[in-house]
């Protein structure tokens, strides 16, 4: 999938204006140099956005009231986004419940990742941060705003109830091998 999604972005969609077609090829199909035909197909365009805004930012309804309840930071990203020296940012994304940035450092020869997370506005039931670091890496320890908080075995952190601007700051090692 990985694959696919970053062929789309690199060649099948035209530069600068995220326009995608029916299909893509590994040579130019038309007369404007483009390897697609049929452009442009907003479903395509579409899909490959909404792909990427999910890898980042899912905001969730699982009580089926209309209304998510949960939101979710950067659980899909692929893991390398996160090898050592790696940094995501995202500004004013808009989930649901309104507007959120962060910044996420992966610092693995320190040991750690460094960030922040601006909350948004709405305050959702549930919030969470999970950061996939590459093979062979795992969490030890993290904190919010200087407070330690759990880490499941997914790299999955609990922001439930913060608000603001918070910091993180995360503990992490190399995996020794038995």
């Amino acid at each position: 999938m990985l694959v696919i999604f970053y062929g789309k972005w690199a060649q099948g969609l035209t530069p600068d204006t995220f326009v995608g077609a029916e299909g893509t090829g590994l040579k130019l199909l038309d007369q404007f140099g483009r390897p697609m035909y049929l452009p442009p197909n907003s479903a395509s365009n579409a899909f490959f956005l909404w792909m990427l805004r999910y890898l980042l930012v899912q905001h969730w309804d699982l009580n089926d009231v209309g209304r998510p309840e949960m939101l979710r930071l950067l659980f899909a990203t692929p893991r390398q986004w996160l090898a050592d020296g790696g940094a995501l940012r995202l500004t004013a994304m808009p989930p649901a419940f309104g507007p959120i940035s962060l910044v996420v450092q992966a610092e693995l020869g320190k040991g750690q990742i460094v960030g922040w997370v601006e909350m948004p506005r709405e305050v959702p039931e549930r919030a969470y941060l999970r950061l996939r670091l590459p093979q062979g890496w795992q969490i030890l320890a993290a904190t919010i705003d200087e407070q330690p908080v759990p880490v499941d075995k997914a790299g999955v952190i609990d922001l439930t109830g913060k608000t603001g601007k918070v910091s993180l700051m995360v503990k992490v090692a190399k995996v020794q091998d038995n």
